[in-house]
């Protein structure tokens, strides 16, 4: 699909939901790699920028000659999988991630923020508490490519140990800032004119909050972590890799429990929150 002129969006399998995602063409440039291998076999052009380096975005690295990446050098299964998971669920995150999208090892060189290309001029901007390394492009001063900030009614994720929901809260709060004309979506309808994108991002904002708040009522009476994920404020549904997507999920309402605790909202009892 044609954005504006000389700039295309390709379409990930499954309409671009996880583990596939939508990725931006620029003249002879890619960013992004998670369509799916076979499609991005079929793309000619050897140089890729990647947003971060989630398994959802990056699994077809491996087939591009010059990589831009938010982390330079060698980028295995084993340092992805140390970063986003916990030791324990390695193994069972390796051979999800390499079933699913076909992820291998790659090399890639680091950009910094700012102008990382300037014929087409992109500019790379951190968007930081989704990953530690998350980042959105400004493409010829026109298309955003809001990367995971991806207007998808499930919302923000950030069930890895180093992300940070209140941080990502915050950092969406940029996107509102910049004179964009086009908003490219890397996992739900790809286009979006600004005014759409604009209400989209809020909306896709308060999610955070309004988790908070499922969490919040869920203690009335005292309940663990565990019986929380049972509960599964966040996601509902599971119907696939239970075991990763319960380990998502209970990263999520611990950092919020977290909040609430330091806030004075929620207390700890015998192993168990509750309302304060």
């Amino acid at each position: 699909m044609e954005v504006i002129k000389g700039i295309k969006v390709i379409e990930g399998l499954n309409r671009g939901k996880f583990p596939y995602c939508n990725v931006v063409k620029v003249g002879k440039v890619v960013i992004d790699a998670g369509a799916g291998i076979d499609i991005m076999k079929k793309i000619r052009t050897n140089k890729l920028i990647l947003s971060h380096l989630h398994p959802d975005h990056s699994s077809g690295a491996w087939l591009f000659k010059e990589i831009l990446a938010p982390e330079g050098g060698k980028i295995t299964l084993d340092s992805l999988a140390n970063r986003f998971v916990t030791p324990d669920l390695v193994e069972t995150w390796k051979k999800f991630v390499t079933a699913a999208t076909g992820l291998r090892g790659f090399e890639c060189e680091r950009y910094e923020e700012g102008v990382i290309m300037e014929e087409p001029e992109i500019i790379a901007i951190p968007i930081k508490g989704h990953t530690a390394d998350h980042h959105v492009f400004l493409i010829e001063q026109k298309v955003l490519f809001g990367g995971d900030v991806d207007l998808t009614p499930f919302g923000p994720f950030y069930g890895n140990p180093e992300a940070d929901p209140y941080l990502f809260e915050k950092e969406i709060d940029k996107l509102l800032n910049f004179d964009f004309e086009v908003f490219v979506s890397a996992h739900s309808k790809p286009i979006f004119g600004k005014e759409e994108a604009v209400s989209k991002i809020v909306k896709f904002k308060n999610k955070i909050k309004e988790r908070e708040d499922k969490i919040l009522a869920l203690l009335e009476e005292p309940k663990s972590i565990d019986e929380i994920v049972e509960l599964s404020p966040i996601y509902g549904k599971k119907p696939y890799a239970k075991e990763m997507l319960d380990f998502f999920e209970k990263v999520m309402v611990e950092k919020h429990i977290k909040k609430l605790e330091r806030e004075g909202k929620v207390r700890e009892e015998n192993g168990k929150y509750v309302k304060a």
